[in-house]
This record gives structure tokens, C-alpha cells and sequence, in this order.
């Protein structure tokens, strides 16, 4: 009857030994599933590189095209829309033709003054 008890006592032991083992398999198995999928994205970057390399250049070409318009744009005369007759004329020129009406504008008026009327 002894043996019998030993025998009972010892399966739980042996059961939660193997249960163990299984899950120490199963941990190594998704770990090795992690890396190589980490290879894999890894290896799949390496092309998306190399394509955003060409795309950066075209951006950057594009950029300088479009830098190159806007600033001959800001400097030169010419038409907005000649069919109603709209130009352009260079920021610099049109600041000094603004400059003298801003500054008309934002004179003190002698009515203003600080001085109180009797």
C-alpha cells in the first residue's frame, strides 16, 4: 500500500516536469519565429531603402524647382492674369509703395492729442 502512495505522489511531480518542458519548447520555438521575422522585415527594409533613396532625390529636385519659381516669382514683374489684366511686381517694390500709406494710416492725428479741450 506504500508503493502505491509513492507512486501517486510522484506523478504530479513528473506531470508538472513535463508540462515545463513542453512550455520551455514552446517559448523557444516563438522566440525563434520573433528572429527570423525579425530577419525577414530586416531583409524587406533593405529594398524600401533603396526606393526611398530615389524618392528623397526627386523630392529634393522637385523642392529646388519649386523654391526656384517662387523666388523668381517674388522678384520679377510680370502677369498674374493678363486676360483681366493683373500683374505682379517684385515684394521689394511693392513694400515701398505700401510703406508710405501704412505709415499715413498709423500718423497721430493732432485731434488725438493727449491734451484735454476746455
Amino acid at each position: 500500500m506504500t508503493d502505491h502512495h509513492q507512486t501517486i505522489s510522484e506523478t504530479p511531480a513528473s506531470a508538472s516536469l513535463g508540462s515545463r518542458i513542453v512550455l520551455g519548447i514552446g517559448v523557444l520555438i516563438l522566440l525563434l519565429i520573433a528572429v527570423i521575422g525579425g530577419f525577414w522585415l530586416n531583409r524587406a527594409n533593405s529594398a524600401t531603402e533603396t526606393e526611398d533613396a530615389e524618392c528623397s532625390a526627386v523630392r529634393a529636385k522637385n523642392l529646388t524647382e519649386l523654391q526656384t519659381a517662387d523666388q523668381a516669382t517674388l522678384t520679377t514683374y510680370g502677369w498674374n492674369d493678363q486676360a483681366k489684366g493683373v500683374v505682379r511686381i517684385p515684394i521689394t517694390k511693392a513694400m515701398e509703395l505700401a510703406l508710405p500709406a501704412l505709415n499715413a494710416k498709423s500718423a497721430p492725428s493732432p485731434a488725438a492729442s493727449t491734451t484735454p479741450q476746455p
